[in-house]
């Protein structure tokens, strides 16, 4: 009905349609960008008249999101969230948070009713509280019929991924491609595109912090810290500011009380101090394990209490842990760990909903685990898997390297070098240019030769292994050797690594 009377329709009957990367966050970008109506109903009564309403934990949740939508509100009127009372509802039975609003009677039998409710929607659209917004017809209008236009494609279509860069491109100062962060940011990263993470969470925050945030909008800068900028500092191997990143994000998000992004931030700064732990030293991976831990459990709490107990956020908290357990293994051999790893993952796969992007890369954890526990067939078949449904393109260049590493195991070396190169490539397009190197490196080491004209030794791997920890250097000081030698016509050239390697890292 609202539709044919030209409003902007969005309810979760189109959710097939959008298959939004996370229902929550989807939840909560409608509910904070739009006039929310409140169709009363015996579940949503229930829901906002009590936090232990469990039935339905998706109503719940969302009567959640409204009654902050409500507190934030200020004024007595022009509060964009409108009950809707069915003619068989007795309106002063109604919570008290609603009670407080202006109601609306709608028969859908006899569209009794359907002006008056068209005309409070009207005045929402040109007006807020009283005060007139003028109605922007450039750049403005033009985001949100693009972002219209990418909400009502999958993530990872090639229209909605198009969009995404043509938003982030003419986004300067725009504070609603900010206010759809979610939406764009959930685009790209289905792409793997780190670039456009990074580009997107630039403009994102230049714009936000040369504006103040309306009421209900301040936790945006935290979405933005956490989901964005940590994100891509992580994939480029900037450790540190990652974790300083997704503190931030955290304490922001904590000021304005937004708990679901709080608890992401906690996650995303415990996933930046498990990777720090797999390349510290030992007397150091113990500190970075510990925090990891500590920050997982507040994560894992927040999101209990917000969705339940088995929500999907509360499951990649459970794929986190099983990788962290893994680590713990691997550098302890405690077996006990690697069952630990075993059970999470399990239960993580009970939570995650098949096909996501979060079940995909748990079933590439699963491999991981395999070739621990040396089941390198069943490790094969879940990356292989993997390789051929998943349209993540970062999940599925990672399976490729996971899959050399099982082939290395039982000594299919063709193979896996194939996967090596296939994975370096499709790394390095999409900007996680450290994971590439590292694809890299294992080829050179295995054989040289397929990558430049000479035959690395076991001598000059070590050598660099020792000059360098980061593969990015190995590779471009086996590059300037290669160069070197050529520019030579011929003539053997003996490689000072030392050399080499000190002038890629200054250079």
């Amino acid at each position: 009905m609202l539709r044919s009377r030209g409003f902007d329709v969005l309810w979760d009957g189109d959710l097939p349609i959008i298959r939004p990367l996370s229902i929550p966050a989807w939840m909560e970008t409608a509910v904070r960008d739009r006039t929310v109506l409140v169709i009363v109903s015996d579940d949503y009564v229930k829901a906002l008249q009590s936090n232990d309403f469990v039935e339905r934990r998706g109503v719940r949740y969302e009567a959640g999101l409204v009654r902050h939508k409500i507190y934030h509100h200020g004024g007595a009127n022009g509060c964009a969230v409108l009950p809707v009372v069915p003619p068989d509802v007795d309106a002063n039975a109604l919570p008290s948070v609603l009670q407080q609003l202006v109601l609306h009677r709608f028969d859908p039998g006899t569209r009794l009713g359907e002006e008056e409710l068209v005309r409070s929607l009207g005045a929402l659209e040109v007006g807020n509280g009283g005060e007139v917004m003028q109605v922007e017809q450039g750049v403005a209008h033009r985001t949100r019929l693009m972002l219209a236009a990418l909400e009502a494609h999958p993530p990872s279509s090639e229209l909605a991924y198009r969009l995404a860069h043509e938003l982030v491109e003419q986004g300067e100062s725009d504070l609603e491609l900010a206010r759809a962060f979610d939406s764009v940011v959930g685009v790209a990263k289905a792409h793997g595109d780190v670039r456009l993470v990074s580009r997107l969470s630039q403009v994102c925050l230049k714009t936000l912090s040369s504006t103040s945030p309306l009421k209900g909008e301040g936790s945006l800068m935290a979405k933005v810290l956490v989901s964005g900028k940590a994100w891509h500092l992580l994939r480029e191997h900037r450790f540190s500011q990652a974790a300083s990143v997704a503190e931030e994000g955290t304490q922001i998000a904590k000021k304005y009380r937004d708990l679901p992004t709080a608890a992401r931030g906690q996650r995303a700064h415990a996933r930046v101090f498990l990777h720090m732990a797999m390349e510290a030293m030992p007397y150091d991976r113990e500190f970075y394990l510990r925090n990891c831990e500590h920050l997982l459990i507040l994560a894992t709490t927040s999101f209990r209490s917000i969705g339940g107990p088995t929500s999907e956020e509360v499951g990649v908290c459970a794929s986190l842990h099983a990788e962290k357990q893994l680590l713990l293994y691997e550098t302890t051999g405690d077996r006990d760990l690697l069952e630990t790893a075993w059970e999470s993952a399990g239960v993580a796969e009970g939570l995650l909903t098949p096909g996501t992007e979060p079940y995909h890369w748990l079933t590439v954890l699963q491999a991981r685990l395999c070739l621990t526990a040396r089941k390198y067939n069943e490790g094969k078949e879940f990356v292989t898997s993997v390789i051929a449904t998943a349209d993540y393109p970062e999940v599925v260049a990672r399976s490729r390297q996971v899959r050399a590493d099982l082939l290395l195991a039982t000594r299919e070396k063709s193979e896996a070098l194939r996967d090596l190169l296939d994975a370096e490539e499709q790394f390095r397009t999409l900007g996680c240019d450290y994971a590439a190197a590292a694809c890299w490196w294992t080829v050179a080491r295995i054989d040289s030769t397929k990558l430049v004209g000479f035959r690395l030794s076991a001598a000059d791997v070590q050598r660099l292994e020792d000059l360098a920890p980061d593969p990015r250097d190995r590779r471009l000081a086996v590059l300037a050797h290669e160069l070197r030698t050529a520019s030579r016509l011929g003539r053997r050239c003996v490689p000072d690594w030392a050399c080499l390697v000190d002038r890629v890292q200054h250079a």
